[in-house]
């Protein structure tokens, strides 16, 4: 998260022990609390927000750096098409209401805050805008609700968004939020055909969280410089969504490794796509093409199998660090083994 995450750094500058408390919902709670693409459409009044792929911080993944204080921690990303603008809607469930509060209570100091719209337990609303060559104007809410604190930051290339626009989305999220814990707003559950899909047990890897997304969110996960396009390749041959998968690699736990699975009705849509994609002339005999991207830090596979395209991709939880070399050997196992689980 642009300004939520170093804050949340900074504030938390000691790890506490463990700590009794009741529960705040579990992860699947969480993330069906999220704010759904038409109330982001409808409260930025623009139908060019996209999803984008969720992050998920819940033990193994991002342990070496995780506080006790927190239970685990979900992020909803939607991008704005045409633009480098960004909504991040960040959850972080602490152990129990007097450390979220805490927490709270030292953003609070450490930033110079505005007015805005009373939300949830406690609210505060505050501007950025960083020295650097990319920096947009980035508008914050922290918004606590018990053991929750949801933070939300919109990058605008325009000045700083209006705090009672922060101050709407706010209180979508807070009452999302409390209807998934009364369960109103219920967590879809994966199917077992999914889960046949994931990637198979072992010891390189453990699940953190496994979801369907909607396609448009492959356009950012392919980092397509048309995404419209991307989407277009796939509903024209009746592809509406796919399977994301988040995992810890147990060799490195802050290296993330995502799975991400597209089901086509037939083995030549299939290759089809990936033809399309990378060239099926970049695969190798068995139908895979890997290797590492240096341009971003991160290691990748394509894999072909009968009427699924797989992608494996390893990088590191901070955006400044590539991935390291703990990823190369689980990759190359998980490669063989899941191609033929799809096939």
């Amino acid at each position: 998260m642009v300004v939520f995450a170093a804050l949340l750094l900074g504030a938390a500058c000691t790890r506490s022990g463990a700590s009794g408390g009741s529960s705040a919902g579990t992860p699947e709670q969480i993330y069906a609390a999220g704010p759904t693409v038409q109330e982001v459409r409808s409260t930025l009044g623009s139908e060019t927000w996209w999803p984008a792929t969720p992050s998920f911080r819940i033990r193994p993944l991002g342990l070496p750096t995780m506080s006790e204080a927190v239970r685990f921690g979900i992020t909803q990303h939607y991008v704005h098409v045409g633009t480098s603008e960004l909504l991040i809607a960040d959850y972080s469930v602490y152990n129990t209401s007097a450390a979220a509060t805490t927490l709270f209570n030292n953003i609070q100091k450490s930033v110079s805050t505005v007015t805005g719209p009373r939300a949830g337990d406690q609210a505060i609303y505050f501007g950025n805008r960083s020295p650097t060559d990319t920096a947009l104007y980035d508008t914050s809410a922290i918004v606590r609700v018990g053991q929750v604190l949801i933070g939300v930051d919109l990058t605008k290339g325009q000045g700083f968004a209006d705090v009672n626009t922060m101050g709407r989305l706010a209180n979508k999220l807070v009452s999302r939020l409390k209807s998934a814990l009364a369960g109103k707003v219920k967590p879809s559950p994966l199917p077992s055909t999914d889960r046949g899909l994931l990637l198979p047990l072992g010891t390189d890897v453990t699940l953190a969280a496994a979801v369907r997304l909607p396609i448009e969110a492959a356009a950012e996960l392919l980092g397509a410089s048309s995404p419209q396009d991307v989407t277009d390749s796939f509903t024209k041959v009746d592809v509406k969504d796919f399977l994301f998968g988040d995992y810890a690699l147990n060799a490195d736990l802050n290296m993330e490794v995502r799975a991400i699975v597209f089901s086509f009705s037939s083995p030549s849509d299939a290759a089809g796509w990936i033809d399309l994609a990378i060239g099926t002339a970049n695969l190798d005999a068995s139908g895979v093409a890997s290797g590492y991207a240096s341009s971003i830090g991160e290691y990748y596979a394509f894999i072909l199998a009968g009427s699924h395209v797989g992608m494996l991709f390893c990088n590191s939880l901070s955006p400044y660090e590539a991935a390291s070399r703990a990823c190369e050997t689980p990759i190359g196992r998980l490669i063989g083994s899941w191609q033929t689980r799809l096939a």
